[in-house]
């Protein structure tokens, strides 16, 4: 165990470099005492001045640098209050077969959290998740997550304190839009500001709940993208009054299940345009031709407040659910190929339902989200039942990734849009204008 301390007293220093003084200050200062008791034994006189005594304080003095050096090391692999931390945790019953706490080596803190790396021999990374609610109990933390350390018997729980689980409201402001091209902020986690780069991960998938918060997380990722100069089609069947300032103001809203066929027949002649482009000027995606060739070609976003709404059949007579069939071939072409071509997917779902979006689409959709959700949902959104697990009924606005990132998602007030200047342009003439 002491082995471990020393182990992670050197990976302190050497994430903070500054700390080496010790060591070097303690060398030095027994390299002097061996001038200084040199000295002294000169003065002495025989027979303390002869090189058996000489020796004798070399090795002394040896003896005590590394003495003191790995004290030193295990020091600096001691947190402060790592003690307290590993008592707490022998109460709470985290402990091995013989009765030892796992030993904390590092907490650091990072944004809004802490970050604790711990050792055993003995206790896998899943002892740790089943005793998630007594850690929790025992440190006065809420645990984000529990994650495999550098081996297997090290373990890293990202954790925010107790009177820190639930985070307010936080305000979109737009000194947080992203420069990067194309990325979308989400909000922020206990460790920092969360975003997407769709021009890498191009298709969402927003779940959630009635009330979780997923129709403002769509519209902060419409608002981003309007500002990014992006051309918006919203698909919402209830007539887009959840969007009023994008409604009216930066994109078209699609209300009926026809016209959002002939809306994705035309994306799908784009993508076609785009194609012959690229190949054209030997250019593999679209930011690439816009620095080649100095054009400003905008970004797609087709986005959907209820894919399944759009996308169920039940109930439907056989024209209906031929057209149905139409949208979700259209979808399914733009999510295999709309990365390269700068067009991009953004669903959003409440329904607890597996059939409504086809394995094709979702295989494809790299940007899985969940907010508040029962565990069906939650496992058609990430995969796993963690978004009913770690997002507690209360949490309005809480997501969770399906990278395991849990974030509060930045709220957007209704006047987002204010100050851009759209020039008249209805989103048909912007479209146009991205080929001239």
């Amino acid at each position: 165990m002491n082995n471990q301390r020393v182990k992670a007293g050197l990976d302190r220093i050497k994430k903070k470099k500054v700390l080496i003084l010790i060591p070097a200050v303690y060398v030095g200062g027994m390299i002097f005492a061996i001038f200084m008791l040199k000295g002294l034994l000169w003065k002495m006189g025989e027979p303390y001045s002869g090189t058996i005594f000489e020796i004798v304080l070399y090795v002394f003095i040896t003896e005590m640098i590394i003495i003191g050096i790995w004290g030193i090391m295990q020091i600096l692999g001691r947190p402060i209050g790592s003690k307290k931390v590993e008592s707490r945790l022998v109460n709470a019953g985290v402990v091995d077969s013989e009765g030892k706490a796992p030993l904390l080596l590092s907490k650091e803190k990072d944004g809004k959290g802490f970050i604790y790396e711990f050792y055993s021999s003995q206790i896998p990374c899943y002892r740790y998740k089943d005793h998630k609610a007594e850690i929790e109990t025992a440190l006065n933390i809420r645990v984000v997550d529990i994650l495999p350390g550098k081996d297997m018997q090290h373990t890293i729980i990202k954790a925010v304190t107790g009177n820190r689980g639930k985070q307010k409201m936080i305000l979109w402001n737009d000194d947080h839009l992203s420069s990067k091209d194309f990325e979308l902020v989400l909000g922020e986690s206990y460790f920092g500001i969360e975003s997407i780069d769709i021009s890498t991960t191009p298709h969402v998938l927003i779940g959630g709940g009635s009330g979780s918060g997923k129709s403002k997380l769509l519209k902060l990722l419409l608002m981003e993208s309007v500002k990014k100069d992006a051309i918006i089609y919203l698909a919402d069947f209830k007539g887009g009054v959840d969007y009023p300032a994008i409604g009216q103001k930066a994109c078209t809203i699609i209300t009926e299940p026809e016209m959002l066929d002939n809306t994705l027949e035309r994306i799908l002649g784009i993508l076609e345009e785009r194609r012959d482009l690229l190949i054209a000027s030997g250019t593999s995606n679209i930011a690439e031709y816009n620095k080649k060739s100095g054009s400003a070609i905008s970004r797609i976003i087709v986005a959907c407040d209820e894919i399944a709404e759009v996308l169920d059949k039940t109930g439907l007579d056989k024209e209906q659910k031929i057209l149905v069939s139409q949208i979700e071939s259209k979808f399914s072409t733009i999510a295999r190929l709309g990365r390269a071509f700068g067009i991009h997917l953004i669903f959003a779902t409440q329904r607890p339902d597996a059939d409504v979006l086809k394995g094709q689409i979702k295989n494809n959709i790299g940007c899985r989200i969940c907010g508040r959700a029962d565990k069906v949902l939650s496992q058609i959104i990430l995969d796993n039942s963690e978004g009913a697990e770690k997002i507690s009924p209360n949490d309005q606005g809480m997501f969770l990734t399906n990278t395991g990132i849990l974030f509060k998602a930045y709220y957007v007030e209704d006047d987002c849009l204010e100050g851009v200047d759209f020039n008249g342009k209805t989103t048909d003439q912007g479209q146009a204008d991205t080929y001239d």
